[in-house]
C-alpha cells in the first residue's frame, strides 16, 4: 500500500506525488516549492492519500540526502495510524510490552499499523479498541511523522532500511471506560488514562513527544 501526497492550494489541487521510501511528505511537498499542514487522510484506489492545505514557498529549500542502506538490507516503508484521546484532563496511552525489541516499556500512543486496503481512520479505530479497550470517533488528522532510520536489527542479525510514516489523529472518546488491552498477544502490555501533568514522568517514545503540542490541554503540562 503507497502513500500519495496531494496538495490542495487556495483554488484547488495543485498536484500529487508518491511518497518514496525514505521522505518527509514535507520535503516531498518543499522540493515542488509549496509548504503547509496536513488536513486528512483516505484510502483511494488502494493507495492512502494524505492531504495537505498549501501555500507557495517563499524561497529555495536545499535538497535533502536521503539515508543509503547497506547491501542486502531489509527495506520496510510501514504507514500507521495512531489517537490523541483527551478525557477530564487524562490522556489515553499505551505501553509497548517487551516484544518490542529495545522499546518495551515505553508508553506511546495507541495506534499502529494501517492494514492493506484499510483507511487510516478505520485503522485508529481499531488499534485503539485492540490496545486500550475504548471505542473512538475520529475527529481530525494533525501531524504527519515521518522517522527513517537504517541499522542493525535482531542483535545484529540483519540489517534494516525503516521508513515509519505515523498519521496522528485527534480523537472523542464519548463513554471512556477504564483502559485495558484486548488483543493480550499484541505489542501492548497495559493500556491507561494518565493524567496530563504527569506524562512527563513517564518513560516516553519518540512519537508522543513530537505530538504533544496537539494534545488538547497540553500547553499547561509542557513535556
Amino acid at each position: 500500500m503507497s502513500v500519495v501526497v496531494v496538495a490542495d492550494g487556495p483554488g484547488g489541487e495543485v498536484g500529487r506525488w508518491p511518497l518514496a521510501h525514505g521522505q518527509d511528505p514535507a520535503d516531498l511537498l518543499a522540493a515542488h516549492g509549496w509548504s503547509g499542514a496536513p488536513t486528512g487522510s483516505d484510502l483511494a484506489g488502494g493507495d492512502v492519500e494524505v492531504r495537505w492545505q498549501v501555500s507557495p514557498l517563499p524561497g529555495p529549500v536545499p535538497p535533502v540526502t536521503p539515508q543509503t542502506a547497506p547491501p542486502g538490507a531489509t527495506v520496510l516503508q510501514r504507514l500507521a495510524a495512531y489517537a490523541l484521546v483527551v478525557d477530564e484532563g487524562r490522556l489515553l496511552m499505551s505501553q509497548l510490552s517487551d516484544r518490542v525489541g529495545g522499546a518495551g516499556g515505553l508508553w506511546t500512543l495507541p495506534g499502529g499499523g494501517v492494514d492493506p486496503g484499510e483507511s487510516p481512520a478505520d485503522g485508529v479505530v481499531r488499534e485503539v479498541h485492540e490496545e486500550t479497550g475504548q471505542e473512538v470517533v475520529v475527529d481530525e488528522l494533525v501531524q504527519v511523522q515521518s522517522r527513517h532510520w537504517v541499522g542493525d536489527v535482531a542483535a545484529g542479525e540483519r540489517h534494516e532500511d525503516f521508513h515509519a510514516v505515523r498519521l496522528i489523529h485527534r480523537a472523542t472518546c464519548p463513554r471512556p471506560t477504564p483502559a485495558h488491552v484486548v488483543e493480550v498477544d499484541g505489542s501492548t502490555g497495559a493500556a491507561a488514562w494518565v493524567p496530563l501533568a504527569e506524562v512527563g514522568d513517564l518513560p516516553l517514545a519518540e512519537m508522543v513527544r513530537l505530538a504533544w503540542p496537539w494534545v488538547p490541554g497540553s500547553d499547561s503540562y509542557p513535556l
